[in-house]
């Protein structure tokens, strides 16, 4: 019997894989009243503001930082009656060759996935405009001759890296990896702005060399671009799918999901697992096991695990852990203004402002890649520029954010302000729990398997995994799996580029 703690998407996709394939009775408990964790979709209908509050706070740690209209006039008045969005900007990586949808086509639950096929980059005031890869081969119009050159040869060493060697670099920051290969200005920009997509942090010299080339590297080897399937959407109702279809194998497999599940301790006898103590409905239980998947945030698990059962430096090191943030804004227009599925800009604000960076900003067309996303004959686009969590809190930073992101769109797409219906700006301290910086990627995060108390393992974001979001919880997910049977599914379900 194994008990799974939480019902994003590592824990479930352990208990999915064990009950399917080892016939493990799996139990997931959910503290909070609907699967997804983080993966938090939102179809409105009905739903009131108290309502999307407390579970945007309670599941993704995210909270309303500014509307248009206000937020009450915002649900009382059915703007958001017909739409679709998630908490968070959620794309999955590589479409259907990622580790997701390859690990659920692997349990018999593949995703319908709606790929990226454009993409916009601006420069200079410019939009350089990308369709079904053609920026392969170094098509930068920005660029002169060297430039090309010069981001080719990263790329090349990229692409060609073993893994061995690409977490040779976890611990480096990308900036010192980038300035030992080359001092041209436009790579560094280029190769910055794509790490600050991949891993949600504005920084290079606080993102991991290891982790952001491990990216680069699978999308390349999996024949895609960032305008060519090297992301995708989900159709309604959105993200939340990918826990979902976890929980129907787990339960389809004799498994049980209990929300409103509340885990108050890991229980520990003698160095061993021997149940949880939980609250659920408002009655404490006891529930025996030898085995607990924790797909909790490990910056928190000891929340739940008494540290008194790891060495000091061991908590000391979870426990420094930092996270990477984001304000997000969400636009319903009354017609498509932005004709490109994502769109990268190099920089809206900076240390000018107050910021440790230049900041980026992300932006994607959701309904121009699944039309049910928005009304019939509207659009929606998702926005985002990373923080770190303390920026997050800081209201100036947080306002100035919204602001730029908001003039941006208004200077630069004709139509943008008039066709403006409604707007939500988001903010997270938690998009990602342990930020892909150096010494807190690779060897830096708890094993799967807990080495300090037999029969606990990990499986989330946070702890052993590489790459980011979904993907990333996927990965510890199956490295879980394998660690509790013994049974190597890494490389059973994943192709090579996606093992490490």
């Amino acid at each position: 019997m194994g008990e799974d703690q939480g019902a994003g998407v590592g824990g479930p996709t352990a208990g999915a894989i064990l009950a399917l394939k080892e016939g493990m009775k799996v139990l997931v408990l959910e503290r909070s009243g609907h699967i997804g964790g983080r993966d938090l979709s939102f179809k409105m209908t009905d739903m009131d503001l108290k309502t999307y509050r407390k579970t945007l706070g309670k599941s993704a740690c995210s909270w309303i930082a500014k509307s248009n209209p206000e937020p009450e006039a915002l649900f009382t008045g059915g703007y958001l009656k017909g739409w679709s969005f998630e908490a968070g900007i959620h794309v999955l990586m590589i479409t259907d060759k990622g580790r997701t949808n390859t690990c659920l086509a692997y349990l018999g639950k593949p995703l319908e996935l709606f790929p990226a096929t454009s993409a916009g980059w601006w420069r200079d005031n410019v939009l350089h405009r990308f369709e079904n890869g053609s920026e392969r081969g170094g098509n930068f119009p920005w660029m002169d001759d060297e430039a090309r050159r010069e981001t080719g040869k990263i790329n090349s060493e990229m692409v060609r890296m073993d893994a061995k060697t690409a977490h040779s670099y976890d611990h480096i920051s990308l900036k010192d990896w980038m300035e030992q290969r080359t001092k041209n200005p436009y790579t560094h920009e280029f190769h910055y702005v794509n790490a600050t997509m991949n891993t949600t942090i504005n920084s290079p010299e606080k993102i991991s060399a290891g982790d952001n080339i491990l990216m680069n590297r699978a999308v390349a080897r999996s024949g895609y671009r960032f305008s060519y399937c090297g992301c995708s959407t989900l159709g309604t109702p959105g993200f939340v799918q990918i826990p979902q279809k976890h929980c129907e194998v787990i339960e389809e497999n004799g498994g049980k999901v209990i929300l409103n599940a509340d885990v108050k301790e890991v229980l520990v006898e003698e160095g061993k697992v021997t149940g949880v103590s939980v609250n659920i409905d408002g009655a404490e239980e006891v529930i025996k096991c030898p085995i607990v998947i924790n797909s909790g945030m490990v910056n928190d698990m000891f929340n739940y695990i008494p540290d008194r059962h790891y060495p000091k430096e061991f908590v000391d090191q979870v426990k420094k852990f930092w996270r990477a943030g984001i304000c997000a804004v969400y636009w319903g227009l009354s017609k498509p203004v932005v004709n490109e599925h994502l769109t990268f800009v190099p920089k809206i604000a900076g240390k000018e402002d107050g910021f440790d960076y230049d900041v980026r900003m992300g932006f994607w067309d959701s309904s121009g890649m699944c039309k049910d996303r928005a009304p019939a004959g509207k659009q929606l686009l998702d926005a985002y520029i990373s923080m770190t969590g303390e920026q997050s809190h800081n209201p100036r930073l947080v306002q100035l954010a919204y602001e730029r992101m908001t003039r941006f769109m208004e200077t630069h797409y004709d139509g943008f302000k008039e066709n403006v219906e409604w707007a939500i700006c988001t903010v997270s301290d938690s998009l990602v729990p342990v930020a892909q910086a150096p010494f807190q990627v690779g060897d830096a995060k708890p094993r799967a398997k807990d080495p300090y108390i037999e029969g606990l393992y990990h499986a989330s974001d946070s702890s052993e995994c590489s790459m980011a979001a979904n993907d990333a919880a996927t990965h510890a997910g199956i490295i879980a799996a394998t660690r509790v049977s013994g049974h190597d599914y890494l490389n059973e379900i994943l192709p090579e580029q996606l093992r490490d």
